[in-house]
């Protein structure tokens, strides 16, 4: 499956699960992951929480203590503001690198369940040498699901030198005791780098008081739009060309559910008195039949769009 995402984490926390495949070489083990996403959505894992004392391991299934994740959660959560992003556990030495379709359905359940817009899933397995010293290596891989793809997607790692300053901190604070592994170095991960990104100084942007949403009234609509398209569409963001015209993106699942179509929606100079100007994928444009500027500016939108797909 071709990488289509990055997953970010210290090293030492690709030992600590290392550590805890290794511990248990014939079952499944394993935990979960906190952290939170960066702007272009990928994850950044800043803690690996290891199985509770309470955790039943089994050959073809792992289950957390239920106690030991709820009191980490707290705790990462309100010291350190670190969401729970995704999960991880081992198939140990059977050979499935790949999430099994159990381990897929119950993610996209919880997705569901908890209304989260996407979940890191991340499976381990061990191996042995041949060799006359018996040595482990752990291969780790990501997965990453979305609410609004049928399918998960296969990422590589981008491996930060040293120790997470999460774990660093709650070592020096005596917190989540019991809950380390005896760490590993006996892993390897499909590893790839970081974009160097530029840094982005921003000026003032010197707007013409000509244009329709400098007035009250056309910020008014403009904002009427913007928050009821955040309410009915997927990643709904609003972004202004050098021209200083106003656009909409956004995301609508397909007529048949088993794909998601990228929309843009264009405003011109003299909107709301034009109809704005809609683009799905990589269609040819298309305007509002019957357009009004007077009233129901979003319903208008939505119909149309709801036509569009409904003509196909």
């Amino acid at each position: 499956m071709q990488t289509q995402f990055k997953t970010l984490i210290y090293e030492e926390e690709l030992d600590r699960i290392a550590g805890w495949v290794e511990e248990y070489p014939d079952l499944e083990t394993g935990g979960d992951l906190f952290g939170f996403w960066t702007h272009s959505g990928a994850p950044v894992v800043q803690y690996v929480l290891g199985p509770g004392s309470g955790s039943r391991h089994n050959s073809t299934s792992f289950y957390q203590d239920r106690d030991h994740l709820i009191k980490a959660g707290e705790i990462l959560r309100n010291k350190h503001g670190l969401q729970h992003i995704g999960e991880w556990h081992s198939h140990h030495q059977m050979g499935l690198a790949q999430p099994s379709g159990g381990d897929s359905n119950t993610v996209i359940r919880a997705l569901q369940r908890y209304n989260f817009p996407r979940f890191l899933l991340c499976i381990a397995n061990i191996r042995s040498n041949s060799g006359i010293m018996k040595k482990w290596n752990v291969n780790v891989g990501c997965f990453l699901y979305s609410s609004h793809q049928a399918n998960h997607q296969a990422g590589a790692w981008v491996v930060l030198p040293g120790e997470s300053p999460i774990r660093s901190n709650l070592k020096w604070r005596n917190e989540l005791r019991g809950t380390n592994s005896r760490p590993s170095k006996n892993w390897t991960v499909d590893e790839t780098t970081l974009e160097q990104e530029p840094l982005v100084i921003t000026e003032p942007i010197e707007v013409s008081d000509k244009l329709w949403y400098t007035t009250q009234q056309g910020q008014s609509i403009l904002k009427e739009i913007f928050d009821k398209s955040q309410e009915k569409f997927q990643k709904c963001e609003m972004s202004r060309t050098n021209e200083q015209r106003i656009y909409l993106t956004f995301e609508c699942q397909g007529k048949y559910g088993n794909n998601v179509d990228r929309w843009r929606a264009d405003f011109s100079e003299d909107f709301p008195k034009s109809s704005p100007t809609l683009k799905v994928n990589n269609e040819k444009p298309f305007t509002v039949q019957d357009w009004s500027g007077n009233y129901n500016r979003f319903e208008q939108i939505e119909d149309c769009i709801g036509r569009h797909y409904n003509q196909r």
